[in-house]
């Protein structure tokens, strides 16, 4: 019983390798609407993956998202794109839902570093947008249109992986790893 268990729970482990680096859910009823959706809405994230490949937004939207985009910027340097992505272009199954966007890879991110993820829509239309005005997350912020909100943060979910850990990564080298 005890080999089977460990067997599914290694399972699992090497088909669920994803990570989050962010999660905010939303937060009673705290909604917001950017109305010049071009200007869109992003939040300020600490970073602890090597690899993103997926961003999830909690929208209002239930007639077109196609017309979504989402780019994660360097903050340090904010013309760095390090990934971006489209949606799908799937109609929302309700008022109110997550909408995934699968990111393609611009250049690697670093652990450590503040990003800035923006989601817009290129249509110009409002976004309407869930938000948690109790600061869950400390190391980052919500920004409106370009206008900061730093006791707020976005519902929004930055999803990747994290590369695996050797022993040369506290300095080990090849010689102290054999056995002479």
């Amino acid at each position: 019983m005890k080999n089977s268990a460990f067997l599914l729970l290694a399972l699992a482990a090497v088909a669920l390798p994803s990570s989050k680096s962010y999660d905010v859910v939303p937060f009673r009823n705290f909604v917001g609407t950017q109305t010049q959706g071009d200007l869109g809405v992003a939040q300020f994230y600490r970073n602890t993956l090597d690899s993103l490949w997926k961003v999830s937004v909690w929208i209002g939207d239930t007639v077109d998202t196609s017309s979504y985009n989402v780019v994660v910027y360097d903050s340090a340097i904010p013309t760095h794109q390090i990934a971006h992505g489209p949606t799908n272009g799937v109609h929302a199954p309700q008022c109110w839902s997550w909408l995934d966007f699968e990111l393609t890879k611009d250049d690697d991110p670093v652990r450590g570093r503040t990003y800035k993820v923006v989601v817009s829509r290129t249509s110009g239309q409002p976004i309407s947008f869930a938000y948690d005005p109790t600061n869950p997350y400390k190391y980052g912020s919500l920004s409106v249109g370009g206008t900061a909100h730093p006791d707020c943060d976005l519902a929004l979910r930055v999803t990747g992986l994290m590369r695996p850990v050797e022993a040369t990564d506290w300095g080990a080298t090849a010689q102290f790893l054999t056995l002479a």
